[in-house]
C-alpha cells in the first residue's frame, strides 16, 4: 500500500519528525516521495532537504 500512497501510510513518522522530507525512516518502510526527493536534490532542483534524526531502535 506504500507505493500506491506514495509512502503516506508512513505518515505518523512526520508527527514524531515535524521538519522531516521524509515519511519512511525504517530501511523496510517504502517511500517513493523520499526518492522523488532525493533525485531531485541530485539534480540540483531542491536543496535543503531536512532529513529524519537519528531513529533509536
Amino acid at each position: 500500500m506504500a507505493l500506491l500512497g506514495f509512502g503516506e501510510g508512513w505518515h505518523n513518522n512526520h508527527h514524531a519528525f515535524p521538519t522531516s522530507a521524509y515519511l519512511g525512516h525504517d530501511w523496510w518502510q517504502v517511500d517513493p516521495g523520499k526518492w522523488v526527493i532525493d533525485a531531485l536534490e541530485k539534480v540540483g532542483l531542491v536543496w535543503d532537504v531536512h532529513r529524519p534524526d537519528a531513529v533509536e531502535a
